[in-house]
């Protein structure tokens, strides 16, 4: 049933919507993707694999922890602890990574050693959080309502900024007992974090540095064809998915993200094409098999709500909260406006980062938020004119394009502080 319910979204999401097409017989569609046919270095029995199966594989310790949110979420956190970590040494430092819409922990790690940034930093000592925000493949546990129930996903990426990474941070410095931590944030992980230091200011001096891969604030700028098709007929899709599916979010499921496997892994350059067509074209830097491992994990879940909120401020080159309409609005906020986030009020340290070729953090969107953010300590556009949204942590070469040089600011405010 569910993979019925999920090609239904798929052709949705497609046809009727006009949002591309292909040519399946298109000679030289099929020639630009001989390159990664060629091309193919990973190993893939990592395809499958959860976040403990994989880095038990490559020799990392790894922990599970639950985190309760103060309204009833209960999140999955996976923790890489210091290897320098010892009951006669005091705490390593922490990073607390945060991943995409529609990505899990996984992601974080499955370049593999030497190349994600993750297992860089538990190499070099950090010890490493990796978050499962609510309503995603690891963190599907309410303490009262279940995922079938409406109440379970009435939420947005305000909820995830404002209580899921709030919790987390006091979780960890609970057991740490440390007194601040590093944040890294990759698209709606760096929505999640300025959310937090803009609404509850005091977490700012819980916070060391903030890393921001492909910042997403202002998305006026948006230019991936599939977003906004979907954006221009979000309203008919809320409507479809409440009122003749019954559903109110898209949960993970194992048949829907095999079945996603097998479809790539016989229509390589139908899935590359896909990933252009939402995230901006990159063919160099993607490895055919890691594809496989990418997308064996997904869709991670996501609520309509937080979809909604982002077509809301693509449409209104806003960085707000969730707009309920004006009467909604006047219940909620006590205003007819949502109220924006105010980035001055996020005064921990930034590092911020972005791409030239980005369909979904646009430059001058990016470069507008970096000019409202009172202390930054690092901004950086990456070099490749080919560098699109999911390179940042998929990319082959990523680590030499743009992580060893936020290993390099993540070590110095770790040092100085």
């Amino acid at each position: 049933m569910e993979t019925r319910i999920f090609v239904v979204v798929f052709l949705i999401s497609l046809s009727p919507f006009d949002v591309f097409s292909y040519k399946i017989n298109d000679v030289q569609l099929f020639q630009k993707f001989e390159k990664h046919l060629e091309n193919r270095k990973t190993d893939l029995s990592d395809v499958g694999l959860d976040i403990v199966q994989y880095l038990t594989k490559y020799n990392y310790s790894v922990e599970t922890h639950e985190v309760t949110t103060e309204d009833g979420y209960i999140l999955s956190v996976f923790r890489i602890p210091s290897k320098n970590n010892t009951n006669n040494t005091a705490s390593a430092p922490a990073i607390l990574y945060l991943h995409g819409l529609l990505c899990v922990p996984i992601d974080w790690v499955t370049l593999g050693p030497d190349t994600s940034l993750a297992l860089l930093t538990a190499d070099q000592g950090y010890d490493v959080w990796m978050l499962g925000v609510r309503g995603t493949k690891d963190s599907m546990k309410h303490t009262t309502f279940n995922s079938s129930q409406q109440e379970f996903w009435d939420f947005s990426f305000h909820e995830k900024g404002y209580y899921d990474t709030a919790a987390t941070i006091d979780y960890i410095l609970k057991v740490t007992t440390l007194k601040k931590v590093t944040l890294v944030g990759h698209s709606e992980g760096t929505s999640d974090s300025m959310i937090l230091a803009a609404t509850r200011p005091e977490y700012n001096d819980k916070i060391n540095l903030i890393v921001m891969l492909s910042p997403i604030a202002y998305v006026g700028g948006v230019i991936s064809p599939l977003i906004l098709a979907l954006v221009k007929n979000m309203e008919a899709l809320k409507l479809f998915f409440e009122n003749t599916l019954h559903m109110y979010g898209l949960p993970y499921s194992d048949s829907f993200a095999e079945g996603v496997t097998n479809f790539c892994r016989s229509n390589i350059n139908i899935c590359i094409e896909l990933i252009k067509e939402l995230c901006g074209n990159d063919q160099d830097e993607l490895d055919a098999d890691y594809l496989l491992v990418f997308v064996s994990s997904k869709i991670g879940g996501i609520s309509l709500k937080e979809l909604m909120h982002y077509g809301q401020e693509i449409k209104s080159e806003t960085f707000r909260q969730y707009d309920f309409g004006e009467l909604g609005n006047l219940i909620h906020y006590g205003t007819t406006q949502p109220p924006d986030y105010d980035a001055a009020k996020i005064t921990a340290p930034v590092a911020i980062y972005y791409g030239k070729n980005d369909y979904l953090a646009a430059i001058d969107d990016v470069e507008k938020l970096s000019n409202a953010l009172p202390n930054k300590v690092d901004q950086y556009l990456v070099e490749s004119d080919h560098f699109n949204h999911l390179d940042f942590i998929c990319s082959r070469n990523v680590r030499t394009l743009l992580y060893d040089r936020v290993l390099g600011v993540i070590n110095e405010k770790n040092v100085n502080n």
